[in-house]
């Protein structure tokens, strides 16, 4: 499997010469296996798969996998041209949202006043399916979803090309907290992470961030990297950098998680997301 990074970024996206290393689009990521194609949420980074699918004249078709609605995580949708291409098969799957249904959301934000009314009938005809905690149908990954702790019905994703195959973890917006007092949470996520490949892990702050921020949803570098080792994980790829952090900020986050591995005498291989990397599992 092939894993790209289209978007990087939280909450907002942050283009300009302070993130031009690590990105400033928000939550995209590409799984791809032969002809299949899963997209793992709609942030603005989307845009940029799109344009890249375009080049090579890809038409096979597509799943998109939302971890939820939040707008930072479903803002590309309508710029992503497969959409728009009746002929194209996209199908969107993720949680129901706290209000209304997830088609009826994602379909707001592409109808007037937000629109023109030719993006209505583009959003009526989207493939939409709502899904809960447990095995995600797909028809060319073996998928697995499971609940994070983040306000709103928020998933994390576990991907494998088949049964027994290296995973792709996918746990964006997701705040692990002390591990002492969620041990036994904790413990329940690694044991779904257990002996993955890779996890792509929320790590929006720094650990004196964290305190202040107590009930946002997010994750620091150091707690990713704890879970991360005790699911023994080969490879954390640190995500959702926060939009007021600049590549130099990420930089230090990092070194500081290496550090961690280093004096926990772990073998644990840990990146910071980059928009436009890849990495074959």
């Amino acid at each position: 499997m092939r894993v790209s990074f289209w978007g990087t970024r939280g909450s907002v996206p942050v283009p300009g010469a302070a993130t031009l290393r690590y990105g400033g689009n928000t939550a995209c990521v590409s799984v791809e296996q032969g002809s299949a194609l899963l997209v793992l949420d709609a942030g603005t980074g989307i845009r940029g798969l799109g344009q890249a699918l375009a080049q090579r004249e890809r038409r096979g078709p597509i799943e998109i996998l939302l971890s939820h609605a939040h707008t930072d995580h479903i803002a590309g949708l309508p710029f992503f041209p497969p959409i728009h291409d009746p002929l194209a098969r996209v199908r969107i799957l993720g949680p129901e949202p706290d209000v209304g249904t997830l088609h009826g959301l994602l379909g707001r934000q592409m109808t007037p006043p937000q629109w023109p009314a030719y993006y209505a009938d583009v959003a009526a005809r989207l493939d939409v399916t709502e899904i809960t905690a447990g095995p995600v149908p797909s028809d060319y990954f073996r998928t697995a979803a499971v609940t994070l702790r983040h306000p709103g019905r928020t998933l994390g994703y576990s991907i494998s090309a088949s049964t027994g195959a290296p995973t792709v973890n996918y746990f964006t917006d997701n705040e692990l907290g002390n591990w002492a007092r969620e041990s036994e949470w904790q413990a329940g996520l690694a044991d779904f992470l257990r002996n993955g490949e890779v996890l792509i892990h929320d790590a929006t702050y720094g650990d004196t961030e964290i305190p202040e921020r107590s009930g946002w949803g997010h994750s620091s570098a150091s707690q990713s990297v704890d879970l991360a080792m005790a699911a023994g994980v080969r490879r954390l790829i640190l995500f959702h950098h926060a939009p007021e952090h600049d590549d130099d900020e990420v930089d230090r986050l990092l070194a500081g998680a290496r550090r961690r591995v280093a004096e926990a005498g772990g073998r644990l291989l840990v990146d910071a997301a980059m928009e436009g990397s890849s990495l074959d599992v």
